[in-house]
C-alpha cells in the first residue's frame, strides 16, 4: 500500500509541466501578437483588395486597367466583410494586449505601441466605413455579440484621447526594450513615440473643419511642446514596413504583380505630374509601352476605350520590389499637416505655412533620392502662393502608394476635383468618387437591429451619407 500511494503522488506531482507542449503555447508573447496586427493589417490593407482596386482608384493615383469592376464602385460582398473582419480580429488581439500589459507586471512599451496601433486601425476603419462599433466592439468573450455603433464623431475623440495617453508610457529603460523583434521600428521607442503623436496629428487635421477648436487645441499642444510630444523630424522616421522576399510576407503590390496586370497609373495623378514636370514622375510611373510617353487611364473608364499599351505601369520602386515596402505613415504627411495647421492661424511653434509647405514638398522629393527641387519649387502651381489648395495638392501627391489615406483626403478637401468615373452603373446620379464603403453583408445579416439606422439615408451603397469630417457642399 505504501508502495501505490507513492507511485500515485509521483505520478501525478509534475502532471501539469509534462502535459504541457513547449512548442505550442498557450499564451503568446506580447511582441509575437503585435507583431502579427501590424502585418496582417498591413498586408490586407494596402494589398490590391484593399487599396489598390478602390481606395488608389478612388482618389486617382491609379486605375484599373482589366477586370475594371471595383474602379468603377461595382464592390464584392467578399471584400467588403473581410475588411470588416481584418480589422476588427487584429482589434480583439490588441485588446487583449492592452488588458495584459496594462497590470503592475506590464510592460509600458508594449501597452503604449497596442494602443497606438489599434487606434490607427480603428482611424482606418472609421474612415473607410463611418459609424462603427467601438465601446461594445471586440468583447465577444464578455458575451457582447451584436454590438452596439458609436458614432464617428465619438470614435475620434476617443482615438485622440488614446493617443495621447499612449505618449508619455514609452520608456527607453532597458528593463521594458523590446529589441529586434519590432518589425515596425525595429524597438526604437523613440520613433515608436514619434509615430504615435504624428498620428494624432493626423487624427486631429482630419477633423479641422468640423470641430475646429478640438483639432486645434490638439495639434497647438503637440507642436508647442516638442520634447514631449516629438513627431517626425525626417524620413529617418517614416512608419515603413519592410517585407520580406519570400510568400506569404512579399510586398503585397509586388505580390499581386506575380500573376496580374489590372492596374495603371491615373489619367488625373500622371497629367499633374507632367504639368509640373514633377521629378518623381519617373519614380511614379512607368513610360507606356507604345511609344514611350507617359499616359494613364481614367479612373473607372469604359472598358474598350483605351489600349494597354498605352498605359503607364506603376513604377518599379512601388511595384517590382518583393523585399519592398509599405508606406503606413511618411515624414512629408507630417510637415503638410503643419502647413495647414499655420494656414490656419494655429501655432506651431514659429514655422510658417510656407515653410512647412516646402519642407513637405523636399521631403517628399528626398524619399527617392530624387534632385531637382530648386527647379521644381519655382514651377508655376508649386510657387507658394498662399493657397491652401497648393498644401491639399502636393499632400495627395505625396501620399502615393497610400491609397486610403489619398481617398479621404480627397473627401475633405475635394483636391484635386474628381470626377465619377465614367464606366459607373449610377453615371448622372452622382458627381464624385465614392463617400464611403459599404457595410458587411455579415453585419446586416448578423447584427441588423444596430446596424439598421446607420443604413439610413445611404444611397447606392456608397453615396448620401458622408463621413462625419467630410464638409463639402454640392457633392452626390
Amino acid at each position: 500500500m505504501i508502495v501505490l500511494v507513492f507511485l500515485s503522488v509521483s505520478c501525478t506531482k509534475d502532471f501539469e509541466e509534462i502535459n504541457t507542449d513547449p512548442n505550442n503555447p498557450v499564451e503568446a508573447p506580447s511582441i509575437n501578437i503585435i507583431a502579427n496586427a501590424i502585418r496582417f493589417f498591413t498586408q490586407n490593407q494596402f494589398n490590391q483588395w484593399g487599396d489598390m482596386n478602390e481606395p488608389s482608384s478612388w482618389a486617382n493615383h491609379l486605375g484599373k486597367i482589366q477586370y475594371i469592376d471595383e474602379a468603377q464602385y461595382k464592390f464584392r460582398e467578399g471584400v467588403v466583410n473581410s475588411r470588416w473582419s481584418v480589422a476588427y480580429n487584429n482589434i480583439n488581439d490588441l485588446d487583449k494586449i492592452i488588458e495584459r500589459e496594462s497590470g503592475e507586471d506590464g510592460n509600458p512599451n508594449y501597452l503604449a505601441i497596442a494602443m497606438t496601433y489599434r487606434a490607427h486601425i480603428y482611424q482606418k476603419t472609421t474612415d473607410r466605413f463611418g459609424n462603427i462599433p467601438y465601446t461594445e466592439a471586440a468583447k465577444g468573450d464578455e458575451g457582447v455579440t451584436n454590438p452596439e455603433y458609436d458614432t464617428q464623431e465619438f470614435i475620434y475623440m476617443e482615438i485622440l484621447d488614446q493617443l495621447k495617453q499612449a505618449n508619455p508610457l514609452y520608456t527607453p529603460s532597458p528593463a521594458f526594450a523590446i529589441g529586434p523583434n519590432d518589425i515596425l521600428f525595429g524597438g526604437d521607442m523613440m520613433k515608436w513615440k514619434k509615430f504615435t503623436n504624428s498620428l494624432r496629428l493626423r487624427v486631429a487635421t482630419r477633423i479641422s473643419d468640423v470641430a475646429p477648436s478640438v483639432a486645434q487645441s490638439h495639434i497647438e499642444e503637440i507642436l508647442g511642446d516638442p520634447s514631449t510630444y516629438p513627431i517626425m523630424e525626417s524620413n529617418a522616421d517614416n512608419a515603413y514596413l519592410w517585407w520580406q522576399t519570400s510568400p506569404p510576407y512579399k510586398e503585397p503590390w509586388n505580390a499581386d504583380s506575380d500573376d496580374r496586370d489590372d492596374h495603371g497609373m491615373c489619367k488625373t495623378l500622371i497629367d499633374i505630374l507632367l504639368d509640373f514636370d514633377d521629378p518623381r514622375l519617373p519614380v511614379y510611373a512607368k513610360p507606356a509601352t507604345s511609344d514611350g510617353q507617359y499616359r494613364g487611364v481614367v479612373s473607372g473608364a469604359i472598358d474598350g476605350t483605351f489600349a494597354l499599351a498605352d498605359i503607364s505601369r506603376i513604377g518599379a520602386l512601388f511595384r517590382d520590389v518583393p523585399d519592398g515596402f509599405t508606406p503606413i505613415m511618411r515624414y512629408a504627411e507630417v510637415e503638410f499637416k503643419i502647413a495647414e495647421a499655420a494656414f490656419r492661424g494655429w501655432n506651431t511653434n514659429g514655422v510658417t505655412a510656407q515653410q512647412a509647405y516646402e519642407n513637405g514638398i523636399a521631403a517628399s522629393l528626398d524619399e527617392y533620392d530624387l534632385e531637382g527641387y530648386d527647379d521644381y519649387i519655382l514651377e508655376p502651381g508649386v510657387t507658394w502662393d498662399n493657397d491652401i489648395g497648393q498644401i491639399y495638392l502636393q499632400k495627395w501627391i505625396a501620399l502615393f502608394k497610400n491609397g486610403n489615406e489619398a481617398w479621404a483626403e480627397t473627401r475633405r478637401t475635394d483636391v484635386p476635383l474628381l470626377e465619377h468615373a465614367p464606366g459607373s452603373p449610377y453615371v448622372g446620379e452622382h458627381n464624385r468618387p465614392p463617400f464611403r464603403y459599404p457595410y458587411p453583408t455579415n453585419e446586416v445579416n448578423l447584427n441588423s437591429a444596430n446596424v439598421a439606422p446607420e443604413l439610413t439615408g445611404i444611397v447606392n451603397h456608397m453615396w448620401g451619407k458622408k463621413m462625419w469630417w467630410d464638409t463639402r457642399t454640392g457633392v452626390n
